[in-house]
């Protein structure tokens, strides 16, 4: 059986859009001109996604239906997209 394929687009802080495609566990963002694929992760509490190649060093994150992406270089996160809402 095939995984859903849903692409949601979402409106996010200073009228920028993140646009992904949920394809059962993994997402796919495109971020500088790439399409960068990645894997949901544990989470303690929502969902969040981390880069399937470890050379990016994105995080799409989220509660509800809001979403977050920013960069994760290990020690701390740096918001790229906050309080994206579909």
């Amino acid at each position: 059986m095939a995984d859903e394929v849903t692409h949601t687009q979402y409106a996010c802080d200073d009228s920028k859009t993140l646009d992904v495609v949920y394809i059962g566990d993994y997402a796919v963002i495109q971020q500088m001109d790439e399409l960068i694929p990645m894997k949901r992760a544990v989470s303690g509490s929502g969902m969040r996604y981390v880069p399937l190649n470890k050379d990016y060093i994105y995080e799409l994150w989220g509660k509800g239906s809001n979403m977050n992406l920013s960069t994760y270089d290990g020690k701390k996160n740096e918001d790229i997209l906050s309080n994206c809402k579909p």
